[in-house]
């Protein structure tokens, strides 16, 4: 099990290029990195030179990109068609990026309730946008991971409906992330995460008081953190990433856009010295 980080620290703190976060990344010590898909990442925002330049910068640190984290311009669980187009213009876009800088994930939301479609409606349409991008994305060699949200107003807000929707989209290609922050919000406990063994490839770790989605320094919050990376080391949560010939990440998502961040580094720094401390099974 590995260690990594989100360039996010530095996009939301500093509003940095994605060239100078790995810069950045590969000063505190770590070589798994996962690329923000928004601000300085948006893939269909990057020049054709900023996206040589990005891969070029990972292999002359010798950095290891994951994943690319992706936020759709709009819901993917519309009816609008429209909006599916945008969202599936951007999400495939996500794909040809990553893969041609040697990345094999893109992630991204279950997309959202409506006030103008029922619930069913809306989660079919969900599992049909994924059934799709999963098909382009595996043409790519690309995995599509969902992520949940801890939010009423996102279909995919906890463990169980993780659960549900990558279970009926029912594609090889469709995997998941787990974040221990959102788990903490939902009031998923360690022991809970059995269920989605088979389908996780990656983790994230991120903190917060129980209450408020925060991205806080890790550590400093309620999130139990020891007691979900002792479940995942002794569960072999590796498994599906081994299947894959790929190595298991853990990811550490810190700082939240418009938040005070003086200094993303020591950030990243306090935060991934608690991280190594509480699981010293993990490598940088």
């Amino acid at each position: 099990m590995k260690l990594g980080v989100i360039t996010s620290l530095w996009a939301y703190a500093e509003q940095i290029s994605v060239v100078d976060s790995l810069q950045r990344v590969s000063e505190i010590g770590l070589r798994h990195v996962d690329i923000l898909g928004i601000l300085h990442g948006d893939p269909l925002k990057l020049s054709h030179a900023e996206k040589t330049a990005i891969e070029a910068r990972l292999q002359a640190l010798n950095l290891v990109a994951g994943s690319l984290i992706m936020l759709p311009p709009g819901n993917i669980a519309s009816a609008v068609k429209e909006e599916i187009s945008r969202c599936k213009a951007y999400v495939q876009a996500g794909i040809d990026f990553i893969s041609s800088i040697g990345g094999w994930q893109v992630l991204i939301n279950g997309g959202k309730r409506s006030f103008a479609l029922p619930h069913s409606e809306s989660w079919e349409n969900s599992v049909c946008f994924l059934r799709d991008v999963a098909d382009y994305a595996q043409e790519k060699g690309v995995t599509v991971t969902l992520e949940a949200e801890p939010y009423v107003y996102f279909l995919v807000n906890d463990l169980a409906t993780t659960l549900r929707m990558v279970s009926e989209v029912n594609h090889p290609n469709c995997q998941t992330v787990v974040d221990v922050g959102h788990m903490n919000l939902s009031r998923d406990a360690a022991q809970t995460l059995e269920a989605v063994k088979p389908w996780t490839v990656r983790v994230h770790l991120s903190e917060n008081n129980g209450l408020l989605h925060a991205n806080d320094i890790l550590g400093s919050g309620s999130v139990d953190i020891a007691a979900y990376l002792q479940a995942l080391y002794a569960m072999g949560f590796n498994s599906a990433c081994r299947q894959r010939g790929k190595d298991f990440v853990i990811v550490m998502e810190l700082g939240v856009l418009g938040d005070p961040i003086p200094d993303p580094d020591d950030y990243a720094r306090r935060s991934m010295e608690h991280i190594l401390k509480i699981a010293p099974f993990l490598e940088t």
